[in-house]
């Protein structure tokens, strides 16, 4: 093989070689970048993060994240005091609401509302895919005093890619009941 072959096919693999580890570089780059979804004016749902995934939040100065999914629901999991630690780490608040699959309790809402009362925005609220976020979001909409309207509560959630219309009966409910302490139980 002459010189020149042999220069031009190093040239070809080093370009391919370099090539594949930028596209590589990328992608894991890219999988850190939780996709947030703005359910209003600062506040934002996502799907599961990682604690690898709380330096991109920081960047886009976040200030707050709220965990809704409970521990151990699943293997590759991170935990809720995994992700405390790397969330302070970063400067970031935390808070731990978690919301099982059967329902959400009244204690969750009355701490959503309580946390969004408390922490600075910009705010990530978070389970295994942003729907427990999202409805948990909605009924603490719903009980807020001088909040939103159910039409209103039901568009923000539509509008950030979920549906929680089976919850339309609750939203009204507790709209009507603004102001009133709830009991226990689940909705």
């Amino acid at each position: 093989m002459s010189n020149l072959k042999l220069f031009g096919l190093t040239m070809v693999c080093t370009t391919a070689v370099g090539l594949g580890y930028f596209n590589l570089k990328h992608s894991q780059e890219e999988s850190l970048k939780p996709k947030l979804t703005e359910i209003r004016k600062g506040v934002f749902l996502t799907s599961q993060l990682k604690p690898s995934s709380m330096r991109y939040l920081r960047q886009r100065q976040i200030k707050a994240v709220i965990d809704m999914r409970p521990d151990g629901e699943a293997a590759d999991q991170p935990s809720s005091e995994q992700m405390r630690r790397t969330a302070e780490a970063m400067s970031m608040e935390f808070h731990y609401i978690p919301v099982p699959h059967e329902g959400i309790p009244n204690e969750a809402v009355d701490s959503l509302q309580s946390a969004l009362k408390n922490v600075d925005e910009p705010v990530v609220l978070y389970c295994r895919t942003g729907r427990r976020a999202a409805r948990l979001f909605a009924l603490a909409k719903a009980s807020q005093g001088g909040g939103p309207n159910a039409e209103e509560i039901l568009g923000l959630v539509r509008a950030a890619g979920f549906d929680a219309e089976d919850l339309a009966g609750e939203i009204a409910r507790r709209i009507a009941n603004r102001d009133k302490p709830l009991t226990g139980g689940k909705p």
